[in-house]
């Protein structure tokens, strides 16, 4: 019979020293490849999903809407309707919307922001 064990804890471990990689290319603002590659960070809004909680028959009536028209998307539907109305709404009114908007938007992120420092 043969002295060599079996199993995943006798195997030995290479502890040698690894060699340090070289980097292909240095880090220069005029490096573009480099450039290309760094992520902007993206509006917290537009990464996190809403839902609305409507009607069944409004929904179907949604949903018959969006494939009568081109948009293959439900939340572009929603968009178009959303400028749509927007666009109808007095100039008093639109200005309302929009600070309403802003101060929405800013709740929102601020408690998304929260929920995001919160898992960390």
């Amino acid at each position: 019979m043969s002295e060599k064990k079996v199993g995943f804890f006798n195997k030995k471990t290479d502890t040698s020293l690894k060699s340090i990689p070289k980097p292909q290319s240095a880090f220069t603002a005029d490096n573009t490849e480099l450039l290309g590659s760094i992520k902007t960070q993206e509006d917290i809004l537009k990464t996190n999903n809403k839902s609305l909680g409507i009607p069944a028959s409004i929904w179907c009536s949604y949903m018959a809407l969006l494939d009568v028209t081109d948009n293959d998307y439900t939340y572009e539907l929603l968009e178009e309707l959303i400028q749509e109305r927007i666009h109808k709404l007095p100039i008093d009114k639109k200005k309302d919307y929009e600070r309403q908007l802003e101060r929405k938007e800013d709740y929102e992120r601020e408690k998304l922001q929260k929920k995001i420092n919160k898992r960390k």
